[in-house]
């Protein structure tokens, strides 16, 4: 009996999936190798190349700032803000959402945001209107970053802090990132990051994102620097063990000769002062920030 011709292209097609998902497994567990590798050679290094900055700032630093009843300007957080929902409720918090997508918005845990505003940063009018503005991951993706803390500077109450944790444009990744072309990103990181590249992907050009050029803004937006943590470690080379040697190398020697200006990202702290006011004056609530041309 001669087989079926569907039957045999089927039966093709059955062979080929099963030697992709074989493949697939492989490829995976080798990554998985490359980053076991890497994270037991990263116990070589001290503790502050070790810290990793996204974790601790949403770990440590914005928990530090939180109090009973503040109200809270999430800026960029979208589905994944920076205050989850069992601590808004323990502290009676007050949490508005600041997102330019909509979308991202509305995938925010249920009940999570009390206000949520669809808005670009760089123009987002409101002012003297949170006691803390956090914003997490998204000046990056900017263009006019200044004038979006410039914003952000104006949301802040006098006394109010601005909480911000942003890679850096002189990473290594970051340059890489701006040179690759957004699809052939996109193809990498679903590669090699299938789980992050779903809020890794988004388009970036990290538009004076370094730890100077922040400190550089706070002061022109009349706000005080209260605490700048860099932060010398990122993923993206520990796929393959040996570029992950090489690029630690690399960054101890910059972090040497360049010190903050060397952090692979960064979190800054900075707050708006309380009014000054002389006997039997007004206080003047006028913005701080104004943007230079």
């Amino acid at each position: 009996m001669i087989p079926d011709k569907a039957d045999t292209t089927g039966v093709d097609a059955m062979s080929d999936d099963i030697l992709w998902k074989r493949i697939g497994r492989i490829a995976s567990q080798l990554i998985a190798s490359q980053v076991a590798l890497s994270r037991a050679f990263d116990q070589l290094l001290p503790r502050s190349f070790r810290v990793d900055g996204s974790k601790d700032f949403k770990r440590c630093v914005v928990p530090r700032y939180l109090r009973p009843g503040l109200v809270i300007f999430d800026v960029g957080g979208g589905a994944r803000p920076c205050v989850d929902l069992e601590t808004k409720r323990r502290l009676g918090l007050t949490v508005a959402g600041v997102d330019i997508d909509e979308q991202q918005l509305a995938k925010a845990p249920r009940g999570l945001y009390d206000r949520t505003i669809a808005a670009d940063i760089t123009t987002f009018g409101d002012q003297n209107a949170a006691d803390i503005v956090v914003c997490k991951s998204t000046l990056e993706h900017v263009r006019g970053t200044e004038a979006a803390f410039a914003t952000m500077a104006r949301l802040l109450k006098p006394g109010g802090a601005l909480l911000v944790f942003v890679p850096s444009r002189n990473a290594l990744y970051a340059r890489l990132n701006m040179l690759l072309p957004q699809r052939l990103k996109l193809r990498l990181l679903s590669a090699f990051m299938p789980n992050r590249a779903d809020h890794l992907g988004f388009p970036a050009t990290y538009d004076h994102c370094t730890p100077r050029d922040f400190r550089r803004f706070s002061a022109r937006c009349g706000l005080q620097v209260e605490e700048l943590r860099p932060y010398y470690i990122s993923s993206y080379f520990s796929v393959l063990f040996p570029l992950y040697v090489l690029w630690r190398a690399w960054i101890i020697g910059y972090r040497l000769i360049s010190r903050e200006q060397a952090a692979e990202s960064f979190a800054l702290v900075a707050r708006k002062p309380e009014p000054f006011r002389k006997r039997g004056t007004a206080i003047s609530t006028a913005p701080l920030c104004a943007i230079k041309d």
